[in-house]
């Protein structure tokens, strides 16, 4: 795969934060799954904190058929990976930074959080949800509009 890097947190993202609900579990995940079909060559790579307590393939079986299927892995933990010391602060920028420069150099990527606290002030790569709803229309709108812009060719953006 190729293409755009999705970091996925699941807390805030696919439900809301807290989600006192089970039932509520992951009702965002299939409306994430359609807005990120025309996005054939997105990968998607676990950000989410449940990575630390549970197996990947496990993870996994949360997320519909086609989410799963762009599943190219998780995040190292930020204590045992190296960064650089401006992203010390910044540990879930750190982690997928990481991972970025491990296994797809120079890849564009983006993240979907509710925790802004977790990147540099401003990132231009955190599509930031509100906890409490996750992932709603307004979110959703700026992660496709995000994608589309990250899928054009640099001479069709113009200089960075």
């Amino acid at each position: 795969m190729t293409g755009t890097v999705l970091f996925l947190d699941f807390d805030g993202v696919l439900h809301p934060d807290p989600c006192r609900d089970r039932r509520r579990l992951f009702e965002h995940a299939p409306r994430l799954a359609v807005a990120l079909a025309p996005f054939e060559d997105l990968t998607v790579v676990l950000s989410t904190s449940w990575r630390n307590e549970v197996k990947l393939a496990d993870l996994a079986q949360h997320l519909p058929r086609t989410l799963r299927a762009r599943l190219a892995g998780a995040t190292g933990c930020f204590h045992a990976i190296a960064c650089e010391p401006a992203l010390v602060p910044y540990r879930r920028q750190a982690e997928c930074q990481h991972w970025i420069d491990t296994e797809r150099p120079g890849a564009p990527w983006l993240a979907l959080d509710d925790r802004a606290s977790g990147f540099k002030p401003y990132c231009e790569r955190l599509i930031l949800t509100r906890s409490d709803t996750g992932l709603d229309e307004s979110a959703l709108n700026r992660l496709c509009f995000a994608l589309m812009q990250a899928a054009r060719p640099a001479s069709a953006t113009g200089p960075r």
